[in-house]
C-alpha cells in the first residue's frame, strides 16, 4: 500500500539567522550538574597545581571533556565548544583555549600523568562514583569484576611509541584496566614496554586507591586474556588478593595436560550451535609450571567443531575454590561450569573499548609526540568516566534496575542494560536548549523534545541531583 506525504515539498527555502542565546548541546547539563555534585571539578582542582598561562587546568579540563563528550576528536575537540556562547555559559566559563593552546598544552598534561596526578585524580574520580551505585549493580554473580587489557591504536613511523606486536599488527599500544565499568587506571605505553608490564602495575595501584577504599577488594574478580596466564602475572595477582580467572592457552603445557586427562573426568556439555560446536566438555585438572613449585588449578574445555573429529581444547587458571561460588553451584552449574560463565564474562567488559575507540574516537591519537598523547588519553578517561557516570546514576529506575529472573535452574538478579555514549550523546546530550544565566541560577530551556524523551531527562535529571 503507497501513502501520499500529507505535507507537499516546498518550492524555495529561506535560511534565517538568530543571535538567540541557544546551544544544540543543552542536555550537557546532565554531565556538568552531575559533576557538581560529585565535587568531581573540586577535586580536579585540588588535584593539580596551579597553572601559568591565560587559562587554568579546570578551564583546560572542562573544555576538552565537553567537547570530547558532545562528539567532537582530538585536540580539536575544545574548537567545538570556543564557538558555542551558550555551551560555555551552561558549563560556567567565560572562555576555553584555542585548538593550538590545547596541542601545546598535552605536554604539560603528559608530565602530570607521568608524575602520577592525573592517574590519582582519576582514581578519586572512580572511587566517588562508584560511592553513588548500587552495589547489587556492580556485581558479577557476587564478584566486582576487574579487567584489564591492551589495544592497539593507530600508529605510523612518526608517532613516538608505534610498535609491532605479533598477531595483533603495529601500533601504539594502549593498556587500561577497569573496575566494573569505569576505566580505573590506563597507560599509553612507552619504547620497551609491554602491555603484561603495564597491567601488572596498574592492578596494584587499582587495588590500593579504587578496590581497598569501596571495600571491594574481598570480592574483586580479576578477569584477563591468555597474554597473562603465566607464573609473573598470577604472582601478583595473588600477592595483591585478587581472585582471578585468566586464560591459560599462551602456555603450551595446558593443551597437552587437557589431552591427556582421562575420559570420566570430563563432563558433557553438549553441542553448541552458536559457537559450532558438535560436542563439547569441561573439566578440572592441576597444572604446574618448570619455574614453580606449587600446583594452580586448570579448568579445562574441550570441543570438536562442525565436521571435525579432533578434539582443540582452551583452559583458564584460577584460585576460586568451591566455598567462593557456592550460590552459583547451588543453582546447578558444576565447579567448572561455574568458572567458564565467570572467564565468559570478559567478553562483557571487552565491550567497554566500542565507548572508548568509537564512541569518543580514541582509535586516532591526535599528536606525534608519546608524552603528548599521554596527557591526551589521560583526559579523554575523565571524559569517559563522566559519560559513563551520567548513564549509572541518571538511568538507575525500576525499568532499568535489576529484577529477578530464573536462568538455567539458577534464581539471580538481571543486570541493567548500559547505554553506549553514541547513544547517550544522541539522546540525551545533543538536546537544543535555551541557557540564561541571572542572579546565580542557570536556567536551561530544552526544546523540541516528545513526551518520552522529555520523561526520560526528567528521570536523569532527578536522579542526578538526588545523588
Amino acid at each position: 500500500m503507497v501513502t501520499e506525504l500529507k505535507q507537499k515539498p516546498p518550492h524555495t527555502i529561506k535560511i534565517e539567522f538568530s543571535d538567540e542565546n541557544v546551544t544544540a548541546f543543552g542536555g550537557l547539563i546532565l554531565a556538568e550538574r552531575l559533576a557538581a555534585r560529585l565535587g568531581l571539578w573540586r577535586k580536579a582542582v585540588a588535584a593539580l597545581p596551579e597553572r601559568d598561562g591565560l587559562y587554568d587546568w579546570l578551564t583546560i579540563l572542562k573544555s576538552v571533556v565537553a567537547g570530547l563528550l558532545s562528539g567532537a576528536q582530538g585536540t580539536y575537540a575544545v574548537e567545538e565548544v570556543r564557538e558555542d556562547a551558550s555551551l560555555l555559559s551552561l558549563l560556567g566559563l567565560e572562555g576555553v583555549p584555542e585548538e593550538a593552546t590545547v596541542w601545546r598544552v598535552q605536554r604539560e598534561l603528559g608530565a602530570l600523568q607521568n608524575a602520577g596526578k592525573l592517574p590519582n585524580l582519576q582514581s578519586e574520580w572512580v572511587r566517588q562514583i562508584l560511592r553513588h551505585v548500587r552495589r547489587r549493580d556492580l556485581l558479577f554473580h557476587g564478584f566486582f569484576p576487574v579487567f584489564g587489557d591492551g589495544t592497539l591504536l593507530e600508529g605510523s613511523t612518526r608517532r613516538e611509541g608505534t610498535k609491532f606486536i605479533p598477531d595483533k599488527g603495529t601500533g601504539i599500544l594502549w593498556s587500561t584496566v577497569f573496575a566494573g565499568p569505569l576505566l580505573a587506571a590506563q597507560r599509553v605505553a612507552a619504547a620497551g614496554e609491554g602491555e603484561e608490564t603495564c597491567i601488572r602495575q596498574m592492578l596494584a595501584s587499582v587495588m590500593r586507591d579504587v578496590l581497598r577504599p569501596l571495600r571491594f577488594h574481598k570480592n574483586a574478580l580479576l578477569l584477563l586474556d591468555s597474554l597473562h596466564g603465566d607464573g609473573v602475572t598470577l604472582d601478583e595477582a595473588e600477592r595483591l588478593g585478587f581472585f582471578y580467572a585468566v586464560g591459560a592457552n599462551k602456555l603450551v603445557l595446558t593443551a597437552a595436560t587437557l589431552a591427556q586427562q582421562p575420559e570420566f573426568v570430563w563432563q558433557d556439555t553438549g553441542a553448541n550451535a552458536a559457537r559450532g560446536w558438535s560436542e563439547s566438555g569441561v573439566c578440572v585438572c592441576a597444572i604446574q609450571c618448570e619455574d614453580r613449585e606449587t600446583q594452580r588449578t586448570l579448568v579445562g574445555r574441550r570441543f570438536k567443531r562442525e565436521g571435525e573429529f579432533l578434539w582443540e581444547y582452551s583452559g583458564v587458571m584460577t584460585n576460586l575454590e568451591e566455598r567462593d561460588i557456592r550460590p552459583m553451584l547451588r543453582g546447578g552449574r558444576s565447579y567448572a561450569e561455574a568458572i567458564w560463565a565467570l572467564y565468559n564474562g570478559k567478553a562483557g567488559m571487552e565491550s567497554h573499548y566500542k565507548d572508548l575507540l568509537s564512541d569518543l574516537g580514541l582509535h586516532h591519537p591526535p599528536c606525534q609526540e608519546h608524552v603528548r598523547n599521554a596527557g591526551f588519553y589521560a583526559v579523554a578517561s575523565l571524559a569517559h568516566t563522566l559519560g559513563v557516570a551520567v548513564d549509572l546514576i541518571g538511568g538507575k529506575s525500576a525499568e532499568r534496575g535489576s529484577v529477578e529472573r530464573q536462568d538455567g535452574g539458577e534464581l539471580r538478579r538481571a543486570k541493567p542494560r548500559r547505554m553506549r555514549l553514541w547513544r547517550l550523546r544522541r539522546r540525551l546530550f545533543a538536546l537544543p536548549g535555551r541557557v540564561a544565566y541571572h542572579a546565580r541560577e542557570l536556567k536551561v530551556t530544552l526544546l523540541g523534545l516528545s513526551a518520552r524523551l522529555r520523561e526520560e531527562f526528567e528521570r536523569f535529571f532527578l536522579n542526578v541531583c538526588r545523588c
